[in-house]
């Protein structure tokens, strides 16, 4: 599918100025400051086994738990993470590889990035606070060379949704962060294996209803 993002036709998540005053973010990864809430950052273990929520996000964030397993078309999840942003994120991919190609990713099984491969786009996310037009689609990214002038193509996400789903595995993106809106941008991510025909209904139903913001890859300009 040639789809690269999309807003998502579900309800806003309840409460969010709730996750704003318990977020701490003190985990540091490249980028972001986190907070694990599913899962663990065990970079010696592959993602695609199912975990459960942590007590960490069952003491603070039941409400966002709720909303996840309410609206999102996941089978298992094995990833979930709250992270604030740090500043601008440079163009970069967010697939998780067999083998690792960089030091900052995380593996995954073979099973498991054939199954994302295979129904992108799979990278479901929301956002908490901050701008909702700072994320961007490029052609490219080197993480070993400035690629903050290339073309970019502005992403939406309207007020009446906080999800959205990108393409994860093979497209370059990044954020342009907003002075005095982004300064405390907080980002939801997911990983997991989806119910392959909620997945597909979801996506259906979201880009008939966002046929506005929705992207796709022959639209990026080069």
């Amino acid at each position: 599918m040639s789809l690269v993002f999309t807003p998502l036709a579900i309800p806003p998540i309840p409460n969010k100025q709730k996750i704003i005053d318990n977020f701490v973010g003190a985990e540091k990864y490249v980028w972001w400051k986190e907070e694990t809430l599913l899962g663990e950052k065990d970079f010696s273990k592959p993602l695609g086994q199912p975990y459960d929520w942590n007590a960490h996000a069952k003491e603070k964030y039941p409400e966002l738990i709720e909303w996840v397993n309410n609206y999102f078309p996941f089978e298992h999840l094995f990833y979930v993470r709250l992270a604030r942003s740090t500043g601008n994120v440079s163009a970069h991919v967010d697939g998780n590889k067999v083998e690792a190609p960089h030091s900052h990713h995380m593996t995954i099984t073979q099973e498991m990035l054939d199954h994302q491969m295979d129904n992108e786009p799979i990278g479901y996310r929301f956002v908490v606070s901050g701008s909702r037009d700072s994320l961007y689609m490029c052609n490219e990214y080197d993480y070993s060379k400035d690629m903050s002038k290339q073309p970019k193509h502005f992403c939406t996400i309207p007020e009446d949704t906080d999800g959205f789903l990108i393409n994860n595995c093979t497209q370059p993106h990044g954020v342009d962060v907003q002075d005095g809106v982004d300064d405390d941008r907080i980002v939801g991510f997911l990983l997991g294996k989806v119910n392959i025909s909620a997945h597909e209904q979801l996506i259906e139903a979201s880009t008939n209803k966002y046929a506005t913001y929705k992207v796709h890859k022959n639209e990026l300009r080069i």
